[in-house]
């Protein structure tokens, strides 16, 4: 009985042998057995269709490297290949296979959406606020050129979209260092700088609400008057109504002298007098 292993390990071989050459048979996909660059850009599109990413990427690069520059497929090819990395979530490789279709084919009907597919690939590179910026950076001004290139073109919704959600990151990554700089450090002008970039460069994001808040308490506290005051008027106009305005600030005078001027005859029910704005001392 001591052959039987023997055979049972040789057939386990011709199996494992038989196995490997149908798959190599089944993945089947080798560019250089298509004739012509049509044939490899047709038969390299159906491989993204499938989803079968690194058999389309392989085609791609393959025309990318083999096309002349005049020839009308080199854009479409650049093109798929930047779409073929992004799916493989190659986010800078995808960005600049994007970038050969923007900077090499500029008037292209490809063009915007490549641009597009750019700012799409540096945001993703930027994967949360309290990282370095510089991806998102570049994307925010890529997506700012879109605007300005192709102002007509559909793609500038998508663009306007996601400038909003960077200019929401940019904003919150501020107030987060501003609030290292009140807690840790911690270094009062500092974060005054930061706060009021923030409520000027991104007025109208979630953090720019917060620095508003932050910045009144701030002022209070080093007893700033004038500055707390101002802070004040700013976020009366900006959030009217808000409730933590109204705790920090108290009701603007506006406010309180519209509800002064209701005849005491029109009331049908409990007055509920409002809290006046704070009297400031210059």
């Amino acid at each position: 009985m001591s052959h039987l292993p023997n055979r049972v390990e040789f057939r386990l071989l011709v199996l494992l042998a038989v196995a490997t050459a149908l798959a190599g048979c089944g993945r089947g996909f080798q560019p250089r057995d298509f004739a012509t660059p049509e044939a490899l850009f047709q038969a390299s599109l159906l491989e993204f269709q499938q989803k079968k990413w690194d058999n389309a990427q392989l085609g791609f690069e393959r025309l990318t490297s083999d096309l002349s520059s005049r020839d009308p497929l080199l854009a479409p090819a650049f093109f798929y290949l930047a779409l073929t990395h992004e799916r493989k979530q190659e986010y800078l490789l995808a960005a600049q296979a994007f970038e050969r279709v923007t900077d090499g084919f500029p008037d292209d009907t490809l063009a915007p959406t490549a641009m597009l597919g750019t700012g799409r690939a540096y945001q993703s590179l930027w994967r949360r606020p309290s990282l370095d910026p510089e991806q998102g950076q570049k994307a925010a001004s890529i997506l700012r050129a879109l605007l300005s290139s192709y102002p007509d073109a559909k793609e500038t919704e998508d663009a306007k979209r996601r400038i909003t959600q960077l200019e929401e990151w940019f904003a919150q990554k501020d107030y987060l260092t501003a609030v290292h700089y009140i807690k840790v450090r911690p270094v009062v002008d500092g974060a005054i700088i930061y706060l009021k970039d923030i409520v000027t460069t991104y007025p109208t994001t979630k953090a720019a609400r917060l620095s508003w808040l932050r910045l009144h308490e701030l002022y209070t506290k080093i007893r700033w008057k004038e500055d707390a005051a101002e802070t004040c008027s700013a976020m009366w106009k900006a959030y009217p109504g808000d409730a933590d305005v109204k705790v920090a600030c108290g009701v603007a005078a506006t406010d309180t002298a519209t509800a002064t001027r209701v005849p005491p005859e029109a009331v049908t029910s409990p007055v509920a007098y409002a809290r006046p704005a704070p009297r400031v001392s210059r």
